[in-house]
């Protein structure tokens, strides 16, 4: 186990349009966020890539034809979605690479981190923009549509034990109150520790989030001890949060199967996969979401604070 402490704590940083680092090659989710398009026209890179993902269901049309390089994708799966999107990318390890996720679905993230670690690339950046406000408050809602199911991310499947005598899910919890309650249903004989992001984006956020919490809390008990906190734009002290709810729920009683689940901020989910890279490979663990098939384009208002996140997993 590696402690907590060994996560490169306070490595997220800062970025503006007058304090832009400069990359070869930049990747952002093409949508109606003016924290995507803003940040997409002022980051500094020889080379810029939108990404039109099938969640959002833009149409040729009323895709930007300025020029910019465009990839449309054929399958909605997040790897073959992510090799295709990173096809002819990879092929110089010297290139700098940072990937905006403000516009990313939270598997594609994962796939894209595992994809990284696989091709053996040493480092990359992670950008991501905060909102001021989410449009419609405690009731902003991300997916548009019905959950299909809920299964294992791409690259986080684990080798799990047929005793599910102390089968663990930690449910990092955020807007979407239905998707989060499809995921506790899932493994419904699991016992349930919810991670909560505090410091949140801000404090309105914070009482949102548990509003829409609240609106499942008939769905399943959560012992205080089985309750942890932590940052909503920091992935370094989520995944040292993670590493040390498990620890602590370890040394209670050994777990089974484990389960994580990331439905909260885009910078949670990185500190999600951060955790499972690091310590959590070949083990009876594993990353499930809920598959939606539509995402609305737009969610955010106002612009807030764009942080940068180097990452290095090699």
């Amino acid at each position: 186990m590696i402690p907590a402490l060994d996560y490169y704590i306070d490595a997220k940083r800062a970025l503006s349009a007058e304090s832009s680092d400069e990359w070869d090659i930049f990747i952002s989710a093409f949508n109606d966020n003016s924290r995507v398009r803003n940040t997409f026209s002022w980051v500094k890179a020889k080379r810029k890539i939108w990404w039109s993902l099938p969640e959002y269901g833009y149409t040729q049309e009323e895709l930007p034809n300025d020029g910019v390089e465009v990839r449309e994708f054929a399958s909605r799966h997040e790897a073959e979605l992510i090799r295709e999107g990173f096809e002819g990318l990879l092929d110089d390890p010297t290139s700098s690479i940072c990937i905006d996720i403000t516009g990313l679905m939270r598997q594609h993230i994962f796939f894209i981190m595992r994809l990284m670690k696989d091709r053996e690339i040493p480092r990359y950046s992670l950008l991501y923009t905060e909102p001021e406000h989410y449009a419609r408050k405690a009731d902003t809602t991300f997916a548009l549509g019905e959950v299909s199911m809920v299964r294992q991310v791409a690259g986080y499947e684990g080798q799990h034990s047929t005793d599910t005598s102390n089968d663990v899910l930690i449910m990092g919890g955020g807007y979407d109150h239905p998707l989060v309650a499809h995921v506790i249903l899932s493994r419904e004989k699991a016992r349930l520790v919810q991670v909560h992001s505090l410091p949140s984006l801000s404090a309105d956020m914070y009482h949102e989030a548990l509003l829409r919490l609240d609106r499942v809390s008939g769905t399943a008990d959560v012992a205080e001890d089985q309750t942890f906190f932590s940052s909503a734009n920091d992935p370094f002290v989520t995944a040292a949060t993670l590493s040390e709810a498990c620890q602590k729920l370890r040394a209670k009683l050994p777990i089974s199967n484990l389960y994580l689940s990331s439905l909260a901020t885009k910078p949670q989910a990185v500190g999600f996969a951060l955790f499972y890279l690091k310590e959590l490979e070949g083990s009876a663990s594993s990353i499930i979401f809920p598959v939606v098939n539509r995402y609305f384009r737009e969610t955010g208002t106002g612009l807030g604070r764009t942080w940068v996140y180097p990452i290095e997993l090699s």
